[in-house]
């Protein structure tokens, strides 16, 4: 199921032959490029997605403010196997980070991160779909196995 989820989101994405640009070190994926779905992807920073991207995973974010716990909605948690993160989203980049459950009060919750700072933006809808997207740009699968 994963697998034909990735594959949907690659093809409506626009993933096709274009071979991105690198940053030294980094391999070029053919899923990344400046007229794909995923128009960048680095390791450090996280990948960039297209305005049409963006729609079409109905991403939606919060502008987060000030200092810790920040309050952020249940939904922008990310369950992949053990982990649980959230989606940061910084001059553009996505990237999936780590956070400190500070509390939880019905369909909020307040965090802590050292990967967040005034300014900030944490995705809140879409972060299913928005995973599919990061595993097609560093062209990696979860661990385990697909059926």
């Amino acid at each position: 199921m994963k697998h034909i989820l990735v594959l949907i989101l690659a093809v409506s994405m626009g993933a096709v032959t274009f071979a991105g640009e690198s940053h030294e070190g980094e391999e070029q994926n053919a899923s990344v490029g400046p007229d794909k779905g995923i128009t960048e992807a680095h390791e450090d920073d996280g990948f960039k997605l297209s305005v049409e991207a963006i729609r079409n995973l109905e991403i939606e974010t919060k502008k987060i403010i000030k200092s810790p716990p920040w309050v952020i909605p249940v939904s922008a948690r990310l369950v992949s196997g053990e982990e649980i993160n959230i989606y940061r989203l910084r001059q553009g980049f996505y990237k999936r980070i780590d956070f400190t459950l500070v509390s939880k009060s019905g369909e909020n919750m307040n965090i802590k991160s050292g990967d967040l700072k005034d300014g900030d933006e944490v995705v809140t809808h879409g972060v299913g779909l928005l995973r599919a997207a990061e595993l097609v740009a560093f062209g990696g699968e979860p661990e385990g196995h697909g059926h």
